[in-house]
C-alpha cells in the first residue's frame, strides 16, 4: 500500500508474506529502551523462502511531532536491518504532522548519512473518493481517514467511519478505533454520537476503552488520560440518548478523580433513564 499510494513502483521481494514477530526478534530489548528502535519493522523472504540476498525489510515510523534525533536514526535503522537480514530496506513515515514532513523533506536535502524515506501524510493519502475503491483498499482509506481526521477534517473521519461502517465487524471494531483515536476530545463527541450503532451498542464502549487515547492518554499521562476519555463517554452516550445532566450533575462528572467509578458511570450511561441512575449505589456496576 505504501508504494501505491507514493506512486513508487513496488520493488521485488514482496511476494511472500510480510513477518512481523521475526523482525520485532531482532529488536529483542526491555521497552525502556524500545524508543530508539522502529516503531515496526516487517520482513518478507525471498522466493522459495530464500532466507539472504532476496526478499525485502520495510521499516515504519509513526510521527505526530517533530524531532530531531529521527535525522540519525532512521538511517541508522535502515542500515543496521539491511546488514542483520542482507536485503533490500526500505523505510515508511507516516507522518501526522504538517511540520513533521516539512522536517522529513528537508533532511532529504542534507548532507550524509543519506535519508530517503517514503513519507505517507495527509497531502499524499487522499479521501473522500468513492465508496466502491474505498472498500477495495479499505487500509488506505482508513489511513487517509486518520491522517486528515487528526488535522481537524471531521468530514474525512466521517467518510472514514462511513468506510469501516461497510467492512465486516471483526474489522470494523479496529479501524473504528483508529479514526476515533485520532481526533480531539471535541470532535470525538460528535463523531460517537453519528457512529452508525445503536448509542447502547457494547462495541461503542469497547471501541473507547481500546483507543489510544484511553491507554495512552497522550501527554496528560495514563490515568489522566483515561479519565478524560471516561467523561467524554460518560456525557456522549447520555446525549445520545437524550438524557439531560443538571449543573450539579455535571459537575460531579467533571470532578471526578477516580478511574473505577467513571468506568461504572459509563457503563450505566448506556442503560440508564435518567441522570441520576449514574450515582445510585444500590445499582450493580
Amino acid at each position: 500500500m505504501a508504494f501505491l499510494l507514493a506512486r513508487i513502483e513496488r520493488p521485488p521481494g514482496l511476494e511472500a508474506p510480510l513477518d512481523r514477530q521475526g523482525a520485532i526478534d531482532v529488536f529483542d530489548i526491555d521497552l525502556a529502551r524500545r524508543q530508539l528502535f522502529p516503531d515496526l519493522v516487517l520482513v518478507a523472504d525471498g522466493p522459495q523462502g530464500e532466507q539472504r540476498g532476496g526478499g525485502l525489510v520495510l521499516t515504519v515510523e509513526v510521527q505526530s511531532r517533530t524531532n530531531g534525533q529521527k535525522r540519525w536514526r532512521i538511517p541508522h535503522y535502515q542500515a543496521a536491518l539491511a546488514e542483520e537480514h542482507e536485503r533490500e530496506t526500505w523505510v515508511v513515515v507516516v507522518s501526522f504532522n504538517k511540520a513533521v514532513s516539512r522536517q522529513l523533506a528537508a533532511w532529504k536535502e542534507t548532507g550524509p548519512p543519506r535519508f530517503e524515506v517514503i513519507v505517507l501524510d495527509a497531502g499524499r493519502v487522499p479521501v473522500g473518493y468513492d465508496m466502491a475503491q474505498a472498500l477495495a483498499r479499505p487500509s488506505a482509506a482508513v489511513l487517509g481517514a486518520t491522517l486528515h481526521a487528526c488535522q481537524g477534517d471531521i468530514d474525512a473521519a466521517r467518510w472514514g467511519l462511513e468506510v469501516v461502517s461497510r467492512l465486516p465487524a471483526k474489522r470494523r471494531m479496529r479501524d473504528a478505533t483508529t479514526i476515533l483515536a485520532a481526533v480531539d476530545e471535541s470532535m470525538r463527541l460528535t463523531l460517537i454520537q453519528e457512529f452508525p450503532f445503536a448509542p447502547d451498542d457494547d462495541r461503542l464502549m469497547e471501541i473507547e476503552r481500546r483507543s489510544g487515547t484511553y491507554h495512552l492518554g497522550h501527554e496528560e499521562g495514563v490515568e489522566e488520560g483515561r479519565r478524560r476519555v471516561l467523561k467524554t463517554m460518560v456525557l456522549a452516550l447520555l446525549e445520545v440518548r437524550g438524557i439531560a445532566l443538571s449543573e450539579v450533575e455535571r459537575a460531579r462528572v467533571d470532578e471526578e478523580t477516580r478511574v473505577e467509578t467513571l468506568e461504572r458511570w459509563a457503563e450505566r450511561a448506556r442503560t440508564a433513564t435518567q441522570a441520576g441512575e449514574l450515582f445510585e449505589r444500590s445499582l450493580a456496576s
